[in-house]
């Protein structure tokens, strides 16, 4: 077993414990917040491309 499987394998079983707290779900705002990183990123992209 490699290092990978045996960090999955804890990571899986700290998961299954008992007292494991979840965390929240993404919200409708966190959505648009990575939308509007996307956006902002892509226009960059856009704009540097234009300006070379």
């Amino acid at each position: 077993m490699n290092e990978f499987e045996k960090e999955l394998e804890g990571r899986i079983a700290l998961m299954e414990e008992d007292g494991y707290v979840f965390p929240k779900r993404f919200s409708r705002r966190d959505y648009i917040a990575v939308a509007l990183v996307a956006i902002v990123c892509v226009f960059g992209l856009v704009a540097g491309g234009i300006l070379l």
